[in-house]
């Protein structure tokens, strides 16, 4: 059993290391100038894998509904109401990099609510390995630095093709709910497969409690035997 198989859902993610990127003559700036930590260095998490990929605590959080974290208005609406919402991440990537390139400022309407999944960055099938690995390690990052505010996480679960698998569930323990989205998955043949080999070793290798989807389910989720809840994205009629 590893350490991120005794992590429960309510544990406190470790305070990060601070301090960590500074040069040779930082220690004489009198202020840092303005993104002087592009890889945020400064905010490092334990981590059980040989990537340092932040490791999360089990989630058991069932939100209600998801809210897109681009649209304020479904925000506030959800920090306001007495129903459990959680902010997701399940758009262009452009929209939501300030999670990570400015993560204090990220931060709030996520604490608003309460809630998210792990932003979803992309990963794409002809995408080199070293940029997929990248990718994960930012979304594990900043599911870890929501998660020592404060805020309820379930981790979003992303792959390509089995090359990405290596690295593709790592930081997520074992039993944990976990999301995933199935919107334009369906239209192409090849992603579709792939989806279906990537979600069969998902649930070899992490067995969740709970599999939360933004989208249709697809059969092969449903004959899995793993819990399903599905969450309508504005696609099919949702998020309105």
């Amino acid at each position: 059993m590893t350490d991120a198989d005794v992590l429960a859902a309510d544990t406190p993610i470790a305070a990060p290391e601070v301090g960590l990127a500074g040069t040779r003559s930082s220690h004489r700036w009198a202020s840092m100038p303005g993104n002087w930590d592009k890889l945020n260095c400064r905010a490092l998490f334990p981590s059980d894998n040989d990537w340092g990929i932040p490791t999360l605590p089990r989630a058991s959080f069932e939100p209600a509904r998801l809210v897109p974290y681009t649209d304020r208005r479904a925000a506030a609406a959800a920090a306001a109401g007495s129903g459990t919402a959680a902010v997701h991440f399940f758009l262009d990537d452009y929209r939501f990099e300030v999670v990570w390139s400015k993560p204090e400022r990220g931060l709030s309407r996520c604490a608003a609510v309460g809630a998210a999944l792990t932003p979803d960055f992309s990963l794409y099938r002809d995408m080199p390995l070293a940029m997929q690995l990248w990718q994960v390690y930012r979304a594990r990052w900043c599911g870890a630095w929501l998660r020592h505010h404060g805020i309820d996480v379930v981790p979003t679960v992303s792959w390509s093709t089995p090359d990405s698998y290596l690295f593709a569930f790592a930081g997520i323990p074992a039993g944990s709910v976990v999301a995933v989205s199935t919107v334009g998955v369906w239209r192409d043949p090849v992603a579709r497969a792939l989806f279906a080999d990537g979600y069969a070793e998902m649930l070899r290798r992490l067995n969740p409690a709970l599999v939360l989807v933004h989208g249709k389910p697809p059969t092969e989720q449903v004959r899995a035997g793993t819990p399903v809840r599905c969450y309508p994205s504005r696609w099919d009629g949702g998020e309105r």
